[in-house]
């Protein structure tokens, strides 16, 4: 189940929108404990485990680069509070590795932060560096070829870390493709009937609900997806968090990308809405997933099963919209006199609040 290389030619429009949103969240991510005035985390350590050489050949950057240049953005900040910052870049392909501490080099700057260049197996260095995350915040970025590395095992691992953000690239194609093989069971134990019969767009949503599925009791912790087609195949990117501030911003960067459904760079619901040529029915313009988020918001408020601002809040995060997507609900239910609240209308500071305020159904 190789893939080929995608360094030795100019990156195609999926792998630039998978780096677009991997550049966008580290952009949001760091400034969280780099920035802030009371630092709560003095290490602080980006892995990304499947590097390339870091451009492709004309020069785009590549997930090394353009992690080192944010954090070069940030080096005052490194400096002045004395913070431990290491990046880990990985490349098991010998030629590319080398190619990849060239331009590793070149793009270094002054500055007080540690970069590791290793040639290592995934599973070598991940249990190797692994012991050491457990005292440090971690960005995780695993562009993995195929779909083999991030079995059950490694995700649950990464889950049990405290401070630990992940995105991870997974060919998602090869779960209709190679669906029947061995190779494939011994990784994801599916329904095979269950497989062939989701549809080829939404085949990423069945490998979200897959890692969803062995989340352990008990414990909390964010997913989001996003879908990339490239040519004829799907393939998806999985986001992870232990916290709701971390799937705001990811939700940010996916609904920026993406403004109909916020997980794709194509119509992965085939609704053929254009925001450039909307249709002459404001209705007809909502997108269905948009429509069944609002209904079932707007349900649930009035039946009183979300009774306060941070039950609205967190179901929110779980549906993969924005605050300003329940805001809209509870202004329109607020207006039509159906509900009524004294809160301001949710932000992301409710993710420092532990005290929900009442909605009063009317």
């Amino acid at each position: 189940m190789a893939a080929k290389s995608i360094f030795d030619k100019p990156f195609d429009d999926g792998t630039k929108a998978k780096l677009t949103i991997f550049e966008s969240y580290l952009e949001k991510w760091l400034p969280v404990f780099v920035s802030r005035q009371e630092i709560i985390w003095q290490n602080i350590k980006i892995f990304d485990f499947f590097s390339g050489m870091g451009k492709d050949e004309n020069g785009t950057l590549g997930s090394p680069l353009r992690t080192i240049k944010i954090v070069n953005s940030f080096c005052n900040y490194i400096k002045t509070k004395n913070l431990k910052v290491r990046l880990v870049f990985n490349e098991l392909n010998t030629d590319y590795y080398e190619a990849l501490k060239v331009n590793v080099g070149e793009a270094i700057k002054e500055c007080n932060y540690e970069i590791v260049l290793a040639n290592n197996s995934f599973n070598e260095l991940f249990e190797a560096e692994y012991p050491s995350m457990a005292n440090s915040a971690n960005f995780i970025f695993l562009d993995q070829n195929g779909i083999k590395e991030i079995t059950g095992s490694i995700f649950k691992k990464i889950i049990a870390l405290k401070q630990t953000d992940f995105l991870f690239f997974i060919s998602s194609s090869f779960f209709k493709r190679f669906a029947n093989t061995k190779e494939f069971k011994n990784y994801f134990p599916f329904d095979q009937k269950d497989i062939a019969e989701t549809d080829y767009y939404h085949i990423h949503r069945k490998v979200l609900q897959h890692y969803k599925s062995i989340i352990p009791n008990g414990t909390t912790y964010y997913l989001a997806p996003f879908s990339i087609k490239k040519n004829t195949n799907i393939y998806g990117l999985v986001f992870g968090t232990p916290h709701t501030f971390g799937i705001e911003k990811f939700l940010s960067v996916a609904w920026k990308i993406d403004p109909l459904t916020g997980e794709a760079n194509y119509d992965i619901d085939n609704e053929n809405i254009s925001t450039s040529s909307p249709f002459l029915f404001d209705e007809m313009n909502k997108p269905t997933k948009r429509q069944v988020f609002e209904g079932s918001l707007e349900n649930k408020i009035l039946s009183k099963i979300y009774r306060n601002n941070l039950d609205v809040y967190y179901s929110t995060l779980e549906d993969g919209f924005l605050l300003k997507d329940a805001n809209t609900v509870l202004k329109n239910l607020k207006d039509a006199k159906k509900i009524d609240f004294d809160f301001k209308l949710i932000t992301e500071r409710l993710h420092k609040s532990k005290s929900p305020e009442p909605i009063k159904v009317l």
